[in-house]
């Protein structure tokens, strides 16, 4: 089945450029569609000079990660489509496995967190307690029952993305959250697969997002 990827990427000069090199070289997505939001910095001049028929660059003003991701969504055109972050952290290989479990699920996403202990997962210390604690509160308010939700690999079939509701309330890195909970209550299946970190390169994130994140999450709680 043929597969859209969706790259949002914020700032990621640095780091873009190998993983879409990489992307072609083993020929991963039938059509990649970068997202670049609100970049201030050279990332959608890199994007632009990979020589791959299969890229494509859009332009949005900042609105968070989860714009950037609906966006994308509502330009691909394959039966397979799904995101990626632009920092290469995890290995094309593994990205493929989540990619070819759509063939019995209706969702699929990694996960550095399943089945392992708080010691094994290879992150900084601080992002590790931050995605416990904010994991602990996404099953204590909504009942997921995921073990990671903020991962950056997800992939769904294009029928379920186009049955759920597309008024989301988190525009920002909590979208995934909200995404997820659309998804489970259409009844739809998700396989969460365990997924190591290949790498732990400086993240877009800041811990100063987590205030609204937690707001958001809030009302995603209440508008159940």
């Amino acid at each position: 089945m043929k597969t859209s990827i969706i790259i949002p990427a914020h700032n990621e000069e640095k780091n873009i450029g190998d993983f879409l090199q990489d992307l072609s070289k083993k020929k991963l997505g039938d059509e990649i569609i970068v997202v670049c939001n609100g970049c201030t910095d050279r990332t959608p001049e890199v994007v632009k000079n990979i020589r791959n028929p299969r890229i494509r660059v859009v332009i949005l003003p900042e609105a968070g990660k989860g714009a950037a991701i609906i966006k994308g969504f509502g330009q691909a055109k394959y039966d397979y489509m799904g995101f990626v972050d632009a920092d290469g952290a995890f290995r094309l290989e593994d990205i493929k496995n989540i990619i070819d479990s759509l063939k019995d699920y209706d969702c699929a996403i990694a996960s550095k967190w399943k089945g392992q202990k708080f010691s094994s997962v290879h992150w900084p210390p601080t992002r590790k307690a931050f995605s416990r604690v904010w994991n602990f509160f996404v099953n204590i308010l909504l009942k997921l029952g995921l073990e990671d939700t903020q991962a950056g690999v997800k992939f769904l079939r294009r029928s379920v993305y186009y049955t759920i509701d597309h008024n989301f309330i988190c525009k920002g890195f909590e979208f995934d959250v909200e995404l997820l909970l659309k998804i489970k209550r259409k009844g739809f299946r998700i396989k969460e697969i365990y997924t190591p970190v290949k790498n732990s390169k400086k993240s877009t994130f800041s811990l100063l997002n987590t205030p609204k994140m937690f707001i958001n999450l809030l009302r995603l709680r209440l508008s159940a």
